[in-house]
Order: C-alpha cells, then sequence, then structure tokens
C-alpha cells in the first residue's frame, strides 16, 4: 500500500512539473518586416507610403516630353523634341521618415518635401498604410521676378491612404492642398486634388500602373493629369514607361493640372527611373 502510494505521488508531481514547463515557458516574438503595399515610394507623380530603410538615398531622374504622340512620325510620336526633367535625392532619416530634395527646369523649380509614415495596420481582408507629406517650393525663374521673390514660393501637404486586395492589386488615394497654385495671378490661389491611383502587380518584375488627380476645388491649369504605364522592377531599381496628358514632374507643379485633356490625344511619353543606393 505504501508502495503504491509512493508511485503515484511520483506520477502527480511529475506531471505537474511538465505541465508548469509547457505552461509558463516563453516563446521568442517574432519580427515582422515592416509592411508594404506598394514598393515603389512613387506612383507616377503621386506619392506612395512606400518606406525607405533608415540611412538609405534614393535617385531619381524623371523626364516629360513636350511633343504629344499625335504629332505623328514626322516627330517620332513625341520621341523627337525637348524634354521637362526632373531630378531628386532622398535620405531616409528613420525607418518611417524621408526628405527629399528635387529639381525640375520647368521655371528651375526647386522643391523639399518630407514624408512619414502614420498608421501602418496588417489585415489579410484590407491591410492599411497611411503617411502625410509635407513640402515647398521655390520658382526661381519666373519671368519677370527675382529668383527668391516671394510671390514665386509654393506650399502643399498630401494625405497618402495605401490599401491592397489580395497579394496583386494595390490602391492609393491621395488628398492634396496646393497653396500658391496659379504664380501669375494677382491674388494668392489654392488648388485643392483627390488624387487615385493602382498598380497591379503581374510578377515580381513586371507591373502595370494608372493614375488621376482631379482638382476638386480651387483653380486649375486646364485639365485634371490621367497617366498610364507599366513598371519594371529589379532590386531597388524602378523604371516606369508612361503615357500622360501632364508634361510636369514637380509636386507643385503638378498638382496644379494638366495643359491638355486626356481624351484629346495630346499625351506625352515619359519616364521615371528611381534607384535606392546604400552606402
Amino acid at each position: 500500500m505504501i508502495r503504491f502510494i509512493i508511485l503515484i505521488a511520483f506520477f502527480v508531481l511529475s506531471g505537474q512539473s511538465a505541465w508548469s514547463q509547457s505552461s509558463w515557458t516563453r516563446s521568442e516574438d517574432v519580427e515582422l518586416p515592416p509592411l508594404e503595399l506598394f514598393h515603389s515610394t512613387q506612383a507616377v507623380n503621386l506619392p506612395t507610403a512606400a518606406r525607405l530603410a533608415s540611412g538609405e538615398y534614393e535617385f531619381e531622374i524623371s523626364h516629360r516630353f513636350i511633343p504629344t504622340l499625335d504629332e505623328g512620325a514626322e516627330h517620332l510620336y513625341g520621341f523627337d523634341g525637348p524634354v521637362n526633367i526632373r531630378i531628386a535625392l532622398g535620405y531616409a532619416f528613420s525607418d518611417n521618415g524621408i526628405v527629399t530634395l528635387g529639381r525640375s527646369n520647368v521655371q528651375d523649380n526647386l522643391d523639399l518635401n518630407v514624408k512619414h509614415t502614420l498608421i501602418a495596420l496588417r489585415s489579410a481582408i484590407l491591410p492599411l498604410h497611411i503617411a502625410a507629406r509635407a513640402g515647398v517650393a521655390q520658382n526661381t525663374s519666373v519671368t519677370g521676378r527675382d529668383a527668391w521673390d516671394g510671390e514665386s514660393t509654393q506650399a502643399y501637404g498630401q494625405l497618402i491612404v495605401n490599401t491592397m486586395l489580395g497579394d496583386s492589386f494595390a490602391f492609393g488615394l491621395v488628398p492634396s492642398y496646393l497653396h500658391n497654385s496659379h504664380l501669375e495671378c494677382a491674388e494668392t490661389q489654392y488648388s485643392f486634388t483627390i488624387g487615385l491611383h493602382a498598380q497591379y502587380y503581374i510578377t515580381d518584375v513586371f507591373n502595370v500602373l494608372a493614375e488621376w488627380n482631379p482638382t476638386i476645388t480651387g483653380w486649375r491649369g486646364g485639365h485634371n493629369p490621367v497617366s498610364f504605364g507599366i513598371e519594371l522592377e529589379t532590386g531597388g531599381h524602378f523604371f516606369k514607361v508612361i503615357l500622360s496628358n501632364s508634361d510636369l514632374l514637380n509636386p507643385t507643379q503638378f498638382l496644379a493640372g494638366a495643359p491638355d485633356a486626356f481624351n484629346d490625344g495630346k499625351l506625352r511619353f515619359g519616364f521615371n527611373i528611381t534607384r535606392v543606393l546604400v552606402f
């Protein structure tokens, strides 16, 4: 009887020890990578909420051909002519923030902006990535003005909302406010736009994209910008070939509207090239 009691006690104590070990053992935390719905930091002209890692740089060079597609073979369908150019360099001062300095040869527009992540929510149904961008620009070659004339200064703010359906279809909504959108007007004008863009990732390398930036209220320089194109992605290098009714590149110029209507055939070829640099 004593042996039986000792045996029962042994099994009870052994079971308590095993239960205690399995119940109180702490599993290691799994560190997930940052949420990224779009791979590139820009659609065509509109920004995405995509981030760089802290300490990384991003170099951009973009062209918009000034001749239009409907000028035909005589002008090589828009390729045989001058171009508007943007050159920019961005720096990630943290995992959630990027500061970018850019220049366009249109009125020698110098642009400085900062983008910062606000919210990153993972979800199998509808993930959400939200960022904000604010910037200021100086147009240093406005006819009849000094380079740093205050009337040639512009400012803007943007809210960037990104989501994704499945593994391949990404969407962006970009409400934007532009101050002093019409440089030649005697009274200071503003423009409020709500940009929409989408991207379909066909393979790891190739995807298609489109964007539209209608002016909701305020001044609009002619028409709403519409663009579509393809993107090739090769390990931090993004190459976009696009067709657009806008030949403008820096944010304060693009947000003010496009010179031609999209459905009039006044489309222009262009390209964006960005490269992530690590030193």
